[in-house]
């Protein structure tokens, strides 16, 4: 699991109409992942060679720059200290402070998937809104990706099957508990494949493992240093 990045207004850029922006967090270790239990993860019959078992859950990081006033930042879970996410990649490791790129999920991960499998596309993309957008309709969590009501299988429900539809070709089941929570939440997701979570994205750094994060709308503080472009990327998002 991985760690991300927090909005500088220094670093927000303007990339194909998109407002791109850089952030820096750190990983609470003293927290580890909060979730109640373990996923199998198995890609060794389409040629890769990951076969065990990968604690499954929620991970907190904290901000660790300047932006740490949360009106500047905006709302959701720019607007304190801390924030949760979840997992899209399974090689490297979560370390300290960390700056990430915020970009979208089907050009993570970041680097491309060390572990045999393909690299990620609209497709994957995609399924993770559908994922994250029946975890939202079922209450485990909120749409900044905060926990409601999930219990810590759930949580770890939720975070395998996010790796389910990321990592094409793999077998990935929840042990114990967890399988059920997953089926719980795959009767949820067929209820509506299409659905999409606004401003989600993906937290990218090469050093520590990418992350799920939603991206929300800028206050005055950031629309004041936007260029046109860039704003009309941000409410690309929200419509997402």
């Amino acid at each position: 699991m991985k760690k991300t990045t927090v909005i500088t207004i220094a670093a927000l850029a303007v990339s194909s109409g998109l407002a791109m922006a850089d952030f820096e967090a750190t990983y609470n270790d003293a927290l580890g992942v909060i979730g109640g239990g373990s996923v199998h993860i198995d890609n060794t019959g389409s040629g890769g060679f990951v076969n065990q078992d990968f604690d499954a859950g929620h991970l907190e990081f904290a901000y660790t720059n300047s932006m740490n006033d949360g009106g500047e930042r905006g709302a959701g879970q720019f607007s304190s200290g801390s924030f949760r996410g979840f997992c899209i990649e399974l090689q490297n490791i979560l370390s300290d402070d960390n700056v990430y790129t915020v970009d979208s999920i089907q050009n993570a991960p970041n680097p491309a998937p060390g572990s045999g499998g393909p690299a990620y596309d609209a497709a994957d993309e995609a399924e993770v809104h559908a994922v994250v957008a029946a975890a939202i309709r079922l209450g485990w969590i909120n749409n900044d990706l905060s926990a409601n009501s999930a219990t810590l299988m759930q949580l770890s429900a939720i975070q395998g099957q996010i790796w389910k539809v990321v990592l094409d070709n793999s077998v990935v089941t929840g042990n114990g508990a967890v399988a059920t929570e997953m089926t719980a939440l795959q009767a949820e997701i067929s209820n509506d494949t299409s659905a999409t979570v606004a401003g989600l994205r993906a937290m990218l750094n090469a050093d520590t493992q990418d992350q799920l994060f939603v991206v929300p709308l800028p206050t005055a503080a950031f629309a004041g240093l936007m260029t046109l472009g860039g704003l009309a990327g941000f409410k690309r998002l929200r419509r997402r």
